[in-house]
């Protein structure tokens, strides 16, 4: 049986009187690339803040590596994490921001350089992150998220902004990941991307997680085995 990094167990959050997450179980497996999609509203931002330690439940338990998320630190050193919506020190340098993230994460420093490379930055390595474009602050991110190489991987949303080229470099990297017997988990609205690179895939609707199973599965639960996925996605979400 596989090593579960992530297991969630019956988690709700509620924002005053709109439940954001109600009652969502699922676990992610080491060496496995976990997908999670949903319309705007759906939850999977809120479930995957969560499964960061950004913010608790208001029921039910996150477990990380083992670790209870409410313990804080002790969760989040397994993770990397890219978030939907990106901040940074705009008056740092993109090579002084990961000097940063890799000090925090006491990681070498070597690897400030190779991040750098791999995600096309070395040329503005130099530069005010304020300056940096949608996609280079993007792959910032990324490259942030990924230092010291985490158990468990946690991506919000990670392709807008990039171009096609560095999608597939990306798609490359977190399958490396999941040959390491990491975990990865992604949030997207690129259902193409989803189904090639996903294992299994979590599908949410108001809050609830209304379908779950990998790509083949689900179209035939759909009974769509040669639409784009998309169709299978709003059919099984309702």
């Amino acid at each position: 049986m596989k090593e579960k990094l992530v297991e969630v167990r019956e988690v709700k959050k509620s924002y005053s009187t709109t439940v954001a997450v109600d009652g969502v179980s699922l676990c992610v497996n080491a060496g496995e690339i976990y997908a999670l999609v949903g319309a705007n509203g759906a939850g999977k931002s809120t479930l995957i803040r969560m499964i960061t330690g950004i913010t608790y439940p208001d029921e039910g338990s996150v477990q990380v590596c083992g670790e209870d998320t409410r313990k804080g630190a002790r969760a989040k050193r397994y993770l990397g994490y890219l978030p939907e919506e990106l901040t940074f020190y705009e008056r740092l340098s993109g090579r002084e921001y990961l000097q940063l993230v890799a000090g925090l994460k006491e990681a070498d420093a070597a690897q400030v350089d190779e991040a750098l490379a791999f995600f096309e930055l070395k040329a503005v390595a130099e530069k005010w992150v304020g300056g940096y474009s949608l996609g280079m602050r993007k792959k910032l991110g990324l490259a942030a998220a990924m230092i010291n190489n985490p158990q468990v991987l946690v991506l919000d949303e990670p392709l807008n902004g990039l171009d096609v080229e560095m999608m597939r470099k990306l798609r490359a990297r977190l399958e490396s990941q999941k040959q390491m017997s990491r975990s990865v988990i992604v949030s997207s609205h690129y259902m193409d991307f989803v189904e090639r690179i996903a294992d299994r895939i979590g599908i949410m609707s108001r809050g609830l997680l209304v379908a779950e199973g990998t790509a083949k599965a689900l179209r035939e639960k759909a009974e769509l085995p040669s639409a784009p996925f998309e169709d299978v996605f709003f059919k099984l979400a309702g």
